[in-house]
């Protein structure tokens, strides 16, 4: 992750004790004295360039007998731009100005930025040059450092690419007071302490030591670096003044002025879209930006598209969240979608408004209007659900092709409302009555009668009468079923009766048969 570092406290604090006219740092306490090899960085390049921004690229190697001692390795740009020196006494100072303080430590990483620390790290302010513990002078401008601690891949080369932010438009970065005997890079402590030694002699030449008469003297003094700073496994350090390369110098531009409301194109390829088109006075509002060209994709995908935002009817430029004049658009990772955060102004009256966007050029990329103040009621659904479960019952076959197309459409039309989480009242109204409109429209299929089945004959070539099962029980029987009863309880009479008549006949054979052996019997017996 990026991380802006103070480096204003760390100039504040750079102590360096004079040693017989040589001053030496302790920001390094194990300072790497051993041959570099061929560890170093190459020529930075700027590009980019915009009002509050600029693109830092360059190539970097690290020697192949140091690469396994390697622990970490920071790469960082380091900013310097004073514009005013008031002295308090004439330094006297010497040595080799090769250190840095630059330490990649403390600070603020760039997701962590608020309002306050923004101006607190970017902004013009007034910092003590110190000699030891004395102070030589007080210096008015900027001074900070862009580093990163995790971009480096554990290879022994490549290129690095550092967007800086928190410039000052229309202002020149680069370096002065230079001292090329002693290498690519002259510390900004060194290049200060010279100045107030200038501004001292300018004010009473007489008077070297005291700067009696020193008041607050115009100055430029500029230091703009890119290099890295390398940690070794023994706790040693290459300290970044070692390997730093001078920035050439480069003017920022003008900030980009705000296109007039009725200025605002009709058209534009990029596509803004505020979540739920709605936002609130003093609060943070996420805009979505799609439809992006590649080349500003890869500059998002980069962390280096900056664009300046607007609110209209009047045009206020808004700040990002984190107190920067412009926003930043980025890559939402839950979704891949693009975005940029702004924060509404606290006193903006409520109602529509639009905001919009321009690139460094000025160029507008999009707007879109949204709802400021007073939040809409909660979307409800609850008939559009009940109407899409309704006639997700209805069947394709039971209608006609022509009545049933748009109806279909409109049914997948409402789905889409349904499951729309930012979908508006009046898109589930709209969607609600699509589809009731659809469904009221389709026509019933023509169906074709089937033959009807003759019921088939028994075996014993009768009649079978179809049954009446579904009579009710309260019916009275028709007077053919009366009949068809009384002729069933006949033949179940004489079925009776017939039993009975044999029952009888057989007794009475029975008697006869007795009745002859008896007789047989008797002759017998005479």
């Amino acid at each position: 992750m990026r991380r802006f570092g103070k480096a204003v406290a760390a100039l504040a604090v750079a102590a360096c004790t004079l040693f017989g006219g040589v001053a030496t740092a302790n920001a390094d306490e194990n300072y790497y004295e051993g041959d570099l090899g061929s560890t170093k960085v190459g020529t930075p390049a700027v590009s980019e360039v915009g009002a509050h921004t600029a693109n830092v690229s360059f190539d970097y190697q690290i020697d192949p007998s140091i690469l396994p001692n390697v622990q970490s390795v920071c790469f960082a740009v380091e900013v310097v731009r004073v514009t005013s020196i008031k002295p308090i006494k004439d330094p006297q100072f010497g040595g080799v100005p090769r250190y840095s303080s630059l330490s990649c430590s403390g600070g603020t990483s760039d997701g962590d930025l608020t309002s306050g620390s923004y101006q607190s790290i970017f902004g013009t302010k007034t910092w003590p040059v110190k000699l030891g513990e004395d102070v030589q002078s007080y210096a008015t401008g900027q001074m900070f450092s862009s580093y990163d601690t995790d971009m480096w891949n554990h290879a022994a080369s490549g290129t690095v690419q550092m967007p800086v932010i928190g410039l000052q438009s229309n202002t020149t970065y680069g370096n002065t007071e230079s001292f090329p005997y002693v290498g690519d890079y002259t510390d900004s402590w060194w290049k200060l302490m010279v100045k107030t030694q200038d501004v001292c002699k300018l004010a009473d030449p007489t008077a070297s030591l005291a700067c009696s008469n020193a008041y607050d003297q115009p100055v430029d003094v500029r230091s703009l670096y890119a290099g890295m700073r390398i940690v070794l496994k023994d706790g040693s350090a290459i300290n970044f003044g070692q390997t730093a390369k001078p920035i050439s110098d480069f003017t920022t531009k003008a900030e980009p002025v705000a296109k007039p409301a009725e200025a605002l194109p009709s058209k534009t390829d990029a596509k803004l879209d505020v979540a739920n088109g709605h936002a609130e006075p003093g609060q943070t509002a996420r805009v979505y930006v799609d439809n992006l060209k590649a080349e500003a994709k890869a500059k998002a995908d980069a962390n280096s598209l900056f664009w300046y935002a607007y609110i209209y009817s009047e045009p206020q430029a808004l700040t990002g969240p984190n107190g920067s004049p412009f926003v930043q658009v980025q890559k939402e990772a839950s979704t891949g979608k693009y975005y940029f955060d702004a924060v509404i102004p606290a006193g903006l009256p409520a109602g529509e408004h639009k905001i919009s966007v321009q690139d460094e050029n000025g160029t507008v990329q999009a707007w879109t209007p949204v709802t400021v103040g007073d939040a809409p009621a909660p979307v409800d659904k609850s008939k559009l659900t009940a109407a899409v479960d309704a006639a997700g019952k209805l069947a394709e076959k039971d209608y006609t092709a022509d009545s049933w197309t748009p109806f279909a459409k409109a049914l997948a039309d409402a789905k889409a409302v349904a499951a729309k989480q930012d979908a508006s009242q009046a898109d589930v109204d709209a969607a609600v009555k699509a589809l009731a409109d659809a469904q009221a429209g389709l026509k019933k299929a023509e169906t074709v009668p089937s033959k009807p089945v003759e019921p088939s004959k028994p075996d014993n070539g009768g009649n079978n009468k179809p049954s009446n099962n579904n009579k009710p029980a309260d019916d009275k029987p028709a007077a053919d079923d009366k009949k068809s009863e009384s002729k069933n309880d006949e033949q179940s009479d004489l079925a009776k009766t017939g039993a009975s008549v044999i029952g009888v006949a057989g007794i009475l054979v029975l008697l006869v048969v007795l009745a002859a052996g008896l007789l047989v019997a008797g002759k017998a017996r005479r």
